[in-house]
């Protein structure tokens, strides 16, 4: 099965920030006079800034020495390395392969005249979603502060969700409950946003890293970009400005930024900074003052929405779930179903067996595997054949089932009778369901034995001792009732409303 390119698939509305690509230089605290000079008059930047992509994009990092005069050269000897394997590797060129999801910090070093100079910039690896957060990366330096906006693109439009937010280090990056990010120290850490608003509570991750402030007086250490970031429909556009600042903090005159585009087939910008959409996608714009990048994050919507639903469903081992897809044709505050689209399905690859978990037919219907792990997460993709940037996708995770020890039973038991073999439930309504059970023999008399009750999907739906069902979650459980090799199943359905 081919790789499907996500990243074109759905908005992941990673509306980031404007970033100060650092540098820092490090070496013995008994440094001679070459090595001083060398320290003072270079910093090492990392040209890309902070980023966030899905987990079938590739990444090439670049960096450049900036002088005292604001001079910048390509170092040749740059290594590249990465805070976790197990999320990305990096190779000696720079070029990122994405190996899980997760946060890592991106390290570049050279090494001039016996100093060692580093840069570092944080990169995420996650599946896109309908929900995100601007900005979705954030590369900043201690003591400021940046405000979070969340945004979900619904078949309503664009709203903003509420939510909460957690740091996973508040002592180098603090987040309060509106969201205000506060940078405290140098480091990396990243910020949970969770949707509390919205159906199955959808979380996206913004990685962080922490710079200490400038210790070389260049010409420029900062460039910000106004706005920071914003989204756009293939009909608009919008005007970029940057301004930059010198080492005290004061704006500087008279300096005429250069504006290019990470990726001209999403968006392209002009000389003065007016940026035009091209396809659905995200990208960054810089602006380059005297070798300093301030960047903005750009988001192009698509003017077409696929909704894939069950949004967010929990799949037993070796079970099975029907997905569907709707498309809706959207303006900035509307949107109106189309018909007639034509989808393919697929479930993106990822070459490790443990992450490639299930499959998905030519209908959309989704079968896990047998040996799929609990607990591990994929995602089903609906696109327009006649047009890939058209899409939607689906999370799946592999349930968690209860053990199920049947016991020994007895002799006597022929068959088992429940009160009701489907039961609907929901989180908002009806979430529970006692289970009657009986067992009988051969001749339909009762029997007494001990019952035992389980679930294959506790994440749906749980089951205790005395058989009373309690949803969990969205998705399909099947409840066994047992006594020895005799059973009765029963399945559940686990709504989120009525």
């Amino acid at each position: 099965m081919k790789k499907i390119g996500i990243k074109n698939l759905l908005t992941t509305m990673c509306l980031a920030l404007f970033g100060f690509f650092l540098i820092v230089g490090t070496g013995s605290c008994k440094k001679d006079k070459e090595e001083e000079a060398a320290d003072k008059n270079y910093v090492l930047i990392i040209e890309n800034g902070a980023q966030k992509i899905s987990p079938d994009q590739s990444l090439t990092y670049s960096a450049k020495l900036v002088d005292k005069d604001g001079n910048s050269t390509e170092p040749s000897n740059v290594t590249w390395s990465t805070s976790g394997s197990s999320i990305a590797t990096i190779s000696s060129t720079g070029v990122i392969s994405a190996v899980g999801e997760g946060m890592v910090t991106v390290t570049a070093s050279v090494t001039i005249d016996g100093v060692t100079l580093t840069a570092k910039a944080p990169l995420g690896i996650y599946a896109p979603s309908l929900f995100t957060v601007a900005p979705c990366a954030i590369l900043y330096e201690v003591g400021g502060e940046i405000q979070l906006e969340a945004i979900h693109l619904t078949t309503s439009g664009v709203v903003e969700p509420n939510c909460s937010y957690e740091s996973s280090d508040a002592t180098v990056a603090s987040v309060s409950g509106s969201g205000l990010v506060t940078f405290n120290k140098a480091g990396s850490c990243y910020i949970t946003v969770t949707a509390t608003s919205i159906n199955g509570n959808p979380v996206s991750i913004v990685p962080v890293t922490v710079i200490a402030p400038y210790v070389i007086e260049l010409p420029v250490v900062r460039v910000e970009v106004n706005p920071p970031s914003a989204d756009l429909f293939q009909n608009e556009t919008v005007q970029l400005t940057a301004k930059a600042f010198n080492f005290d903090g004061e704006q500087v005159s008279g300096k005429t930024p250069v504006w290019t585009s990470a990726n001209t087939d999403v968006v392209t910008v002009s000389s003065s900074g007016l940026v035009t959409p091209v396809n659905p996608g995200e990208t960054n714009v810089y602006a380059m003052v005297d070798g300093i990048i301030g960047q903005a994050s750009l988001i192009v919507n698509p003017d077409t929405l696929v909704v894939v639903e069950p949004f967010y469903v929990n799949i037993p081992a070796g079970g099975t779930k029907q997905f569907t897809a709707k498309a809706y044709h959207l303006t900035r505050t509307t949107a109106t179903e189309l018909t007639g689209v034509n989808f393919a399905w697929e479930i993106p690859t990822y070459g490790f067996a443990m992450f490639d978990i299930a499959t998905v037919n030519n209908s959309g219907l989704v079968t896990m595997k047998s040996d799929a792990m609990p607990g591990m997460m994929t995602y089903v993709v609906a696109y327009d054949v006649n047009n890939m940037y058209v899409g939607g996708a689906s999370a799946i995770i592999a349930a968690v089932a209860d053990d199920c020890d049947c016991g020994t039973g007895n002799a006597n038991v022929d068959h088992i009778t429940v009160n009701q073999t489907t039961v609907n439930l929901n989180m908002m309504g009806v979430s529970t369901f006692q289970i009657n059970a009986t067992a009988y023999d051969a001749q339909n008399n009762p029997v007494a034995v001990d019952l035992v009750y389980c679930s294959n999907n506790i994440m749906a739906a749980s089951v205790d001792s005395d058989g009373l069902i309690v949803a969990a979650g969205q998705g399909e459980a099947t409840i066994k009732v047992c006594a020895g090799t005799v059973s009765k199943e029963i399945t559940v359905n686990v709504s989120l409303f009525k």
